[in-house]
């Protein structure tokens, strides 16, 4: 689980987009968050592991000879497991002899010590495999050849120069709208830095940074988290009907402290799955909220794209007209750039508000602030037991039931 968690919960911190306010948080957030849900795999793992071992100590007591004890996982999904022969002493059996001995070690591993094992993720498995091919957003600079030229033999227009490409983007409006106007957006705010307006530009200071967002990398691998809730969940269920399986058969003082021991790790159990599926949720919430803003950008633009370039033509004509210095032509693409930019702050106030209730765990801004948050999902103990913690080791204290159900 840890592993699986570690490794899924990896979302790559530019898959968060640029975006002031909201991908810093979101990114810091979801690794405080995957940090407490990884703590908590490694204490149920302590736990089930001192529950295995003081169970099979008990038999080899019981029966008064080495047990040799053969271990499968039959309580897995098909996400997780391919991390199964990746984990810590996966063997085939495990030995114990009586009289407090304990657990005999495995046999030597035969891999040298830097050979990692190699995850293998199985054919058909599309989800967990699209975590191995993520191609996140990147913008190229280039600066290509300037060609003068004329396509109706009058007008004489420029090509080339230095240029921004916006590659491996999402594929959703936001990223069409880029593509289709990269060009008419890159000169205007050409213009802009020439005249030194000071203001900011729609595409360089604003819309990039969603766009540089990748929301189906963060869903796919927050809806991936589902998988360790729903792991946490049957493993609860098994571990529930293996007690009553095994209060059927047992008595004594020992038997019936081990019975509340173990109603603790199921209770335990199932605030890990509440709190893996809380992971996932959020996480898809947060990639939710990145396509809204993304979507929001993309309806904005193409709603004012048309003023945006007809303020460039009718700029470029004015500049190449007799009296270009009286008709004050940068003052009309000015004031039409700071509406649209405008109706952009908007939308990323809206959505910024929006992203306040998203995934509230750090810890430093609780100390800082007044939490209007929950707190409740930060790294939960194993709850101790008054009785049962240690009371149900005597083996002495185990006896088996004289009406005990026929195997």
């Amino acid at each position: 689980m840890r592993r699986y968690l570690g490794d899924i919960g990896a979302i790559p911190s530019a898959a968060w987009g640029t975006l002031e306010g909201i991908s810093d948080k979101l990114n810091r957030d979801w690794a405080t968050a995957l940090g407490s849900r990884l703590s908590e795999a490694n204490i149920a793992r302590n736990e089930m592991e001192r529950i295995a071992d003081g169970l099979m100590q008990i038999a080899a007591d019981y029966e008064g000879t080495d047990l040799d004890i053969s271990t499968d996982f039959d309580v897995f999904n098909r996400d997780l497991g391919p991390y199964l022969p990746l984990g810590d002493g996966y063997g085939n059996s495990v030995r114990v002899r009586p009289g407090g001995a304990g657990i005999l070690s495995q046999p030597h591993d035969r891999r040298l010590p830097d050979d990692q094992p190699v995850l293998v993720i199985p054919e058909g498995n599309d989800r967990l495999g699209a975590t191995r091919n993520e191609r996140l957003p990147r913008t190229r600079e280039v600066e290509e050849p300037i060609t003068i030229g004329s396509t109706d033999g009058n007008n004489l227009g420029f090509t080339g120069g230095r240029t921004t490409y916006y590659e491996n983007g999402e594929g959703d409006r936001l990223d069409t709208f880029i593509h289709e106007h990269r060009d008419t957006l890159l000169q205007l705010e050409a213009i802009l830095i020439e005249l030194g307006t000071g203001d900011r530009l729609p595409l360089t200071d604003l819309m990039v940074h969603a766009w540089r967002s990748a929301p189906k990398v963060i869903w796919n691998r927050a809806d991936l988290v589902h998988s360790a809730a729903g792991t946490y969940a049957e493993l609860r269920a098994e571990m529930d009907a293996e007690l009553k399986n095994l209060k059927l058969y047992w008595d004594g003082s020992a038997a019936q402290a081990f019975g509340q021991y173990a109603d603790r790790a199921s209770a335990y159990l199932l605030q890990l799955e509440t709190h893996a599926r809380w992971l996932a949720e959020e996480g898809k919430k947060a990639a939710s909220m990145l396509e809204g803003l993304r979507n929001a950008y993309a309806s904005l633009g193409y709603q004012h794209i048309g003023t945006l370039i007809n303020v460039l033509k009718g700029y470029i004509e004015a500049v190449n007209g007799l009296f270009s210095s009286c008709s004050n032509p940068e003052a009309a693409v000015q004031k039409a750039v700071q509406e649209f930019v405008t109706f952009l702050l908007v939308a990323e106030r809206q959505y910024v508000e929006a992203m306040a209730d998203l995934i509230k765990i750090d810890e430093q801004e609780r100390k800082e602030r007044p939490d209007l948050g929950t707190r409740g999902h930060n790294t939960t103990p194993f709850p101790q037991a008054e009785v049962g913690g240690t009371a149900w080791l005597n083996g002495g204290g185990w006896s088996p039931k004289p009406d005990r159900p026929a195997t």
